[in-house]
């Protein structure tokens, strides 16, 4: 019976905080007027889950939260605009192979386009917690999403699952994104890929 009572606890607990870090992830989108407050706010979310799910935090999460706001805003920005302008080379790209008339050049580029784009989406998947654990040189956050992608497949495969089903939630119960946000979404990816990092970080 403790057992059980403990389990729910712990839950509740959790639901608690993601819906708390949700409120404070708006806040701080709105206080960068969302052009530069989207990607420090989503670095700070994924670092204070870390400090959560790993339990090795030694100062209030709500205190952290806008630590790792302001300590990184500017490599924050740079990563996500990086992302932001391959996702658009990639979205332009894929319309202008819709145009060519060569099947033999459209094919070409259209495997290369999918192994790039593939790529991109590995490294969306993990570069915010990479981001959150590691003090990398910048590319170095790029090809260490791909390479712990690759080399933990299974691992790549249930975090791209759980997201689809996230998105098919929110899409059928938008309140559900009202409440919590990115909070489970970021909660789950960050538990199962610190499986892969070691306690203390690098």
């Amino acid at each position: 019976m403790l057992d059980s009572t403990r389990w729910y606890i712990r839950w509740g607990n959790i639901g608690y905080h993601l819906i708390v870090f949700h409120l404070l992830w708006f806040l701080l989108v709105l206080s960068g007027f969302f052009i530069l407050g989207f990607f420090p706010a989503t670095a700070a979310l994924f670092a204070v889950l870390r400090e959560m799910i790993m339990e090795d935090e030694d100062e209030p999460y709500y205190k952290l939260f806008f630590k790792k706001f302001k300590s990184e805003f500017v490599m924050a920005n740079v990563i996500g605009y990086v992302l932001v302008a391959a996702g658009i080379i990639l979205y332009l790209d894929f319309r202008i192979l819709q145009l060519l008339e060569n099947d033999l050049l459209q094919i070409t580029l259209a495997s290369i386009t999918f192994v790039v784009g593939v790529m991109y989406v590995l490294v969306l998947l993990y570069i915010f917690p990479i981001f959150s654990h590691f003090r990398l040189s910048f590319w170095t956050y790029f090809k260490y999403s791909v390479a712990l992608a690759v080399a933990r497949p299974f691992q790549t495969i249930f975090i791209a699952a759980a997201m689809a089903i996230f998105i098919y939630i929110y899409i059928n119960f938008p309140v559900l994104m009202m409440l919590f946000g990115l909070s489970p979404a970021a909660y789950m990816t960050t538990k199962v890929a610190s499986r892969s990092f070691p306690k203390k970080q690098a």
